[in-house]
């Protein structure tokens, strides 16, 4: 999988997570885990653990605020 791809791919889940209304968590862990699965390893850190942290972030609203942010930085910070 290319970065472009990969930045794709985590910008949909970031998209249900964001957007107006009620997240659908359902979705969210559905596509984590899929794109999870066919990530190659070794998988940056903060990818990893954003897909592993959709449960606390439906929990915790500022954890889930970090995490989204931290995200966020590391897509705008790798290049295409």
């Amino acid at each position: 999988m290319n970065v472009v791809e990969l930045k794709v791919r985590l910008d949909r889940i970031l998209a249900e997570e964001e957007g107006e209304g009620a997240v659908d968590w359902e979705i969210v862990e559905d596509q984590s885990n899929k794109l999870l699965g066919e990530l190659p390893a070794p998988i940056p850190l903060v990818v990893e653990a954003y897909l592993l942290g959709s449960s606390r972030r439906r929990e915790d609203g500022v954890f889930a605020h970090a995490q989204r942010s931290q995200l966020l930085s590391f897509l705008r910070d790798t290049p295409s």
